[in-house]
């Protein structure tokens, strides 16, 4: 069993709902987890644990500022340790995304912390229209009636394949398994 952090900068909070379920799934396969938001002053240091989850939702072209310092700022504590990473946002619902775009800002994040994860996810987000404010709720929903999503703005609209999220969530596992050093002698 792994001892793993799992980080994550959220806006609506549909990022921890997706990296409470990547948790679970870790806890299934017997690791323990903390899970911390990235605006959590001063942040754990990946130090005191076995491998590191780092994720991110995309509000306005950018990961959560606060996890992208804490990753510049931890580089190397995260080298040489399982370390994965996942980025929540719209462009990547795959039947109506701009799956260039989604990549795009995976490869600006790894540019900007200079830090190469084992393993990425990249998952689609969610529209959450009621819990936006009525100049936001006009702005997402008229970029959503460009890119083909709901436009249903009395509702919210998880976008998430949760399947590649388990996926995501069990490669991590297994990185964290194969992380481990020997058992010693009993």
């Amino acid at each position: 069993m792994a001892r793993a952090l799992l980080l994550y900068g959220t806006g609506e909070g549909h990022t921890t709902d997706i990296a409470t379920e990547i948790a679970a799934t870790l806890a299934e396969h017997g690791h323990e987890v903390d899970t911390v938001r990235a605006d959590s002053s001063p942040g754990p240091s990946p130090g005191d644990y076995d491998g590191v989850v780092v994720g991110s939702s995309i509000h306005l072209g950018t990961h959560d500022r606060h996890l992208v310092d804490w990753v510049r700022h931890r580089r190397d504590d995260l080298v040489g340790r399982p370390a994965t990473f996942f980025t929540v946002c719209l462009s990547a619902v795959t039947e109506h995304g701009e799956a260039e775009l989604a990549q795009s800002y995976v490869d600006g994040f790894v540019e900007e912390t200079g830090w190469h994860p084992d393993i990425v996810g990249l998952f689609g987000g969610a529209l959450l229209y009621t819990r936006y404010g009525f100049a936001k709720r006009a702005v997402i929903r008229d970029i959503a009636t460009r890119q083909g999503l709901p436009t249903d703005t009395t509702r919210d609209w998880d976008l998430t394949d949760h399947e590649a999220v388990r996926h995501f969530a069990e490669d991590t596992a297994r990185l964290l398994t194969a992380g481990l050093p020997p058992a010693g002698p009993g």
